[in-house]
């Protein structure tokens, strides 16, 4: 099966490159913020490399990263997601952890208040190359979200506020 160009969407595309746990997936989608992103679980997408999966990328796409669910992703004991670079130097990666980092990172790509250099600069990067917010960083997500904020994040969400965690 050939896979099809990406869609001009402006919105990152989170592809699934592992088809192995359905349980898995949904659990993934369940946990992240999609807000920022296009989902697609194409078969076709099954084993990409991350060559093949910027190949795919429309020229002139607005997006900054493809965000890709591989089987590190579904393996891991710590769930975490692959970044690939499609505006700066097209196939630099990075992976940021679920939840705990996730959501943080993509928006600030999406709202271009960071780079994708930015992030690999921050010193938030492990030596495994996986991206986790740092208690500073924590802290400063807690203060913008107010006495709410500080309130869901102490109750152990799981997740930092943020794009997509506020609720009403």
């Amino acid at each position: 099966m050939t896979a099809a160009p990406l869609s001009g969407t402006d919105y990152s595309p989170l592809l699934r490159t592992d088809f192995t746990d359905e349980v898995a997936w949904q659990a993934l989608l369940d946990e992240i913020d999609t807000d920022w992103l296009t989902v697609m679980h194409d078969p076709a997408h099954e084993g990409l490399s991350v060559p093949d999966l910027l190949a795919l990328v429309l020229e002139g796409s607005a997006y900054p990263a493809l965000v890709v669910a591989d089987g590190e992703t579904f393996s891991s004991k710590e769930r975490t997601l692959l970044l690939v670079d499609v505006q700066e130097q097209p196939g630099r990666t990075f992976r940021a952890a679920v939840p705990d980092a996730f959501d943080s990172v993509l928006g600030n790509l999406a709202i271009r208040n960071q780079t994708f250099d930015d992030c690999l600069d921050s010193g938030s990067l492990g030596d495994d190359g996986v991206y986790r917010l740092s208690s500073h960083h924590r802290q400063a997500l807690v203060e913008l979200q107010g006495p709410r904020g500080k309130q869901e994040f102490m109750e152990g969400t799981g997740q930092s506020p943020g794009p997509g965690t506020q609720r009403v």
